[in-house]
């Protein structure tokens, strides 16, 4: 067997490699400051997301208007509500947004012949982003979506990582962060704050179930929606009175470490991939 020499000391080329490759299993990707913001969605994470949506929607509305379409856009923009960091100006128009029969967010009501085609593609040209975890997720690789995302990120494919990866990283962390100690307290702060306002639920989801039901429970649509919008409106506030904002962005740091060594290394990438893309999203929106 062929030998290394140093100072003497021989070594084995079998056992030089088992070093490096035991010394490279001990030393796991480590997250960029970046990604493990994005894993948490901390707080700029929100306006980075508005940010993103509106110049891909001028870059949509740019192409369709190139290929004679007109690109309409309602709504209020908003692209993240959750229960840690909920959206209050968008809860208090339209609650939770369970309500059915809303205009769709982009496009007309009636589309003329070739708008989706236009818009979306080609379905038989479509690409596949598998991740680490098991999902798969299909995207389309032609038309204004896939070219404003391109234009963006530089290739759909990429701007399908950067969308979807930093999605994995949270879904993994979430079951810590809920079960997390800090997180039980502030779901019992919120609850009592729920209370207080008339609301006695033991968690967002359950309040969340709760406006749902209105709607199945014969109330005229209207008050349905008053309901939805009360209950939304008080979740929100609560939410931010129990402190959850700040709180999940902390016991989230605290859990990161739980992430496979694939998956930092994976949300390091995108976070590289969205941080290009924010760059060019200003540019855009600055022109």
């Amino acid at each position: 067997m062929a030998r290394l020499r140093s100072t003497g000391i021989a070594v084995t080329v079998a056992a030089a490699a088992a070093m490096a490759g035991c010394a490279a299993e001990a030393q796991p990707a480590t997250l960029s400051p970046a990604a493990l913001d994005l894993a948490v969605r901390s707080a700029p994470y929100q306006q980075e997301q508005v940010l993103l949506a509106r110049a891909e929607r001028t870059l949509t509305r740019e192409c369709m208007a190139a290929k004679g379409y007109s690109y309409t856009e309602t709504g209020t923009g908003t692209v993240l509500d959750d229960p840690w960091r909920p959206d209050l100006e968008g809860r208090r128009l339209r609650g939770y947004g369970l309500a059915k029969g809303d205009p769709p967010v982009n496009g007309p009501k009636k589309t003329p012949p070739g708008y989706l085609r236009a818009l979306t593609g080609d379905e038989n040209r479509r690409a596949t982003l598998s991740l680490s975890s098991g999902p798969r997720f299909t995207f389309a690789t032609t038309g204004c979506l896939a070219e404003s995302r391109a234009r963006l990120y530089g290739d759909v494919t990429d701007a399908a990582r950067a969308a979807y990866v930093p999605q994995e990283a949270y879904n993994a962390l979430l079951p810590s962060i809920v079960g997390d100690p800090q997180t039980r307290e502030a779901v019992q702060r919120w609850s009592r704050c729920m209370r207080g306002r008339g609301h006695s639920y033991a968690s967002a989801s359950e309040a969340r179930a709760a406006a749902a039901g209105a709607y199945r429970a014969e109330r005229p649509g209207a008050e349905a929606h008053r309901f939805e919008i009360r209950v939304a409106v008080a979740d929100g506030e609560c939410a931010l009175a129990a402190g959850f904002p700040g709180l999940i962005d902390r016991v989230g740091r605290l859990h990161a470490g739980r992430l496979t060594a694939r998956q930092r290394e994976d949300l390091n990438t995108a976070a590289e991939l969205r941080a290009a893309g924010l760059r060019q999203a200003r540019r855009i929106i600055e022109r």
